[in-house]
């Protein structure tokens, strides 16, 4: 188990950047757990501790690498828009960046492979059990009514 920190300043000159960072440490590593604080000072930033792992290969799903947003039918186009949709809003609840919860990545294995319950989500890519039990259950219904 390894620890990471980011930095993810505010300020637009810093904003994309730092979220890329992120976002490409996300894409690498299996995250087991996240915890982030927002910081203000003279320049304020959310500073997001990442608890990860190299990313094991599962076993019941195979494939390469995670799809991308590209990649999507139709179909899949409209339940990853319903996805984001629910991670925005969980996002506004828990106050924490909508990256935190779930990454883009992990959003579209989800539209692809379309678990039908939390044992089929736990087995997805990127998608661990930690996150499988604090959000799985709303996952599952967010594509029941996809």
């Amino acid at each position: 188990m390894k620890i990471k920190i980011f930095k993810i300043r505010l300020s637009e000159e810093f904003l994309i950047a730092d979220q890329n960072s992120i976002n490409d440490f996300l894409a690498e590593y299996e995250v087991l757990h996240t915890n982030s604080q927002f910081i203000e000072n003279d320049i304020s930033y959310w500073s997001v501790l990442i608890t990860y792992q190299e990313k094991r290969v599962k076993s019941k799903i195979t494939k390469s690498d995670a799809p991308a947003e590209t990649e999507l039918s139709d179909e899949e186009e409209i339940i990853f828009g319903k996805l984001k949709n629910w991670r925005s809003e969980k996002a506004k609840q828990t106050q924490l960046p909508a990256y935190v919860i779930f990454h883009n990545s992990h959003l579209v294995s989800i539209a692809k492979h379309k678990p039908n319950n939390i044992e089929d989500l736990e087995n997805v890519t990127g998608i661990g059990k930690l996150k499988t039990e604090k959000y799985g259950a709303e996952i599952i219904g967010v594509l029941e009514n996809a």
